[in-house]
């Protein structure tokens, strides 16, 4: 198991991050595409898949994965009012063809300097006896890239 932290400042409220995350236009423009099943005000729940580029693959599991490579991620979150001042945001990812797990734990705190906290721990896992270790670290930089790629896209909008 690979355990990392990634942390950002956004100039955002909690529920405008989350609101961001369930609209479909911040899927669309990476290629992507999302089911919502509940909004914020009743706890969020989406499923999201957006394609992974090639340069995003480590060499060995471009054989395995393929062309059509993806990301599906799981996002959820308790209900969370318009001027809450924290939340938390649970994505489990896959990739559909390789054999890892990720989950993405991260906190939302309101800052009194008019941003958003974002603390978010990303636990890697491989269930391979023996090469499992070996894949969790050659996948971790990968992941760890796509979700800050993604936090700035919240720091920055037109990223």
């Amino acid at each position: 198991m690979k355990i990392s932290e990634l942390r950002r400042q956004v100039p955002m409220w909690p529920a405008q991050i989350l609101d961001t995350l369930a609209d479909e236009r911040t899927w669309v423009q990476d290629g992507g595409s999302m089911f919502l099943q509940s909004d914020r005000t009743e706890g969020l729940r989406l499923t999201a898949s957006i394609p992974i580029s090639h340069d995003q693959i480590p060499t060995a599991a471009q054989r395995f994965l393929g062309a059509e490579a993806k990301v599906v991620q799981h996002i959820s979150s308790d209900p969370v009012a318009d001027d809450a001042t924290e939340s938390n945001l649970r994505i489990t990812a896959e990739i559909p063809g390789a054999p890892i797990d990720v989950q993405v734990d991260t906190s939302l705190l309101r800052a009194p300097d008019d941003v958003t906290a974002l603390h978010a721990r990303i636990t890697i896992e491989c269930p391979l006896p023996l090469v499992g270790p070996m894949i969790e670290s050659s996948a971790q930089p990968y992941i760890e890239s796509m979700i800050s790629q993604g936090f700035d896209k919240l720091s920055d909008p037109e990223v």
